[in-house]
């Protein structure tokens, strides 16, 4: 039961703090782990549909993540080893980061000390439980500076892909994004040019790289859109790109829809806290 069940994860909303939901599927649990995987599922009463999230060659096998994979690989590891999987992953992306696990390392280990207390202080925001206000979310605010030294270290890899980088950043996104959400939660995102910035749409991109089909980022994408609309004359180009972008990862979700359905769980997705 603990390795073969699914969750649907626990999505934290402003309007509604929890909602975990868990099932048994038995043909779905024959899917192997990869932390790029083509596929995303999506639970629907009692009934699972698998997404293909990528293209999938002929022959390619299907795969989903078992574990977190918008998260670097001493804490992958770590997720599928207490889980009880009993496998070490060497899919493309953890043998590229093990390959890169000295130069990067203390970055890994500074994450995993203050991950928890970024989380804590990002659900106590969502939850009312403190009013977020600038200087009052330490841990985040850490992250995010190691965020941005991290990206400039990983800019100068030798040998790195573009795609091996944004593999790297994508595991690194709630680093990024703690701090950015508490701000805006601050400032009511105002001015938007403090949040729709080029490493927050690298980030985006880094993070549909690494895993499409995720809530998080549609999450991410619709909140980007809404803060560029503010200054829509400033950013109509970006607004455009954004919305079809998040119109391409809510297919990558719940796949084709009817394009007023798609705009209504676009809008719904904008709820969502793209941290959890």
């Amino acid at each position: 039961m603990n390795v073969n069940s699914f969750s649907g994860g626990v999505k934290v909303s402003r309007k509604d703090p929890e909602m975990r939901l868990t099932g048994l599927w038995l043909l779905p649990s024959f899917l192997n782990h990869s932390c790029i995987p083509n596929a995303s599922r999506l639970i629907v009463g009692e009934t699972m549909f698998i997404i293909a999230s990528r293209s999938i060659k002929p022959q390619e096998e299907i795969t989903i993540s078992y574990t977190d994979a918008m998260s670097p690989l001493k804490k992958r590891e770590k997720n599928l080893s207490e889980t009880g999987y009993g496998f070490l992953c060497r899919c493309k992306r953890c043998m590229l980061e093990r390959s890169v696990h000295h130069e990067i390392e203390k970055f890994s280990d500074r994450y995993d000390m203050l991950y928890d207390k970024a989380a804590a202080e990002v659900y106590a925001a969502v939850t009312n439980t403190i009013t977020p206000t600038l200087g009052s979310f330490p841990s985040c605010s850490e992250l995010s500076a190691l965020y941005h030294t991290l990206n400039q270290k990983v800019r100068f890899l030798k040998g790195l892909s573009r795609l091996e980088q944004q593999w790297i950043m994508g595991g690194y996104s709630c680093a990024f994004l703690g701090n950015w959400l508490l701000i805006g939660y601050a400032t009511q995102f105002t001015p938007a040019s403090n949040f729709v910035n080029s490493t927050a749409l690298e980030l985006i991109k880094a993070m549909k790289a690494t895993e499409s089909g995720l809530q998080r980022t549609l999450s991410f994408a619709t909140l980007l859109t809404m803060v560029a609309e503010k200054e829509r004359g400033k950013f109509s180009s970006l607004t455009e790109g954004l919305l079809n972008f998040a119109l391409d990862e809510c297919i990558r979700i719940y796949g084709k829809q009817r394009l007023d359905v798609s705009v209504s769980l676009i809008e719904q997705s904008a709820e969502i806290v793209p941290f959890f």
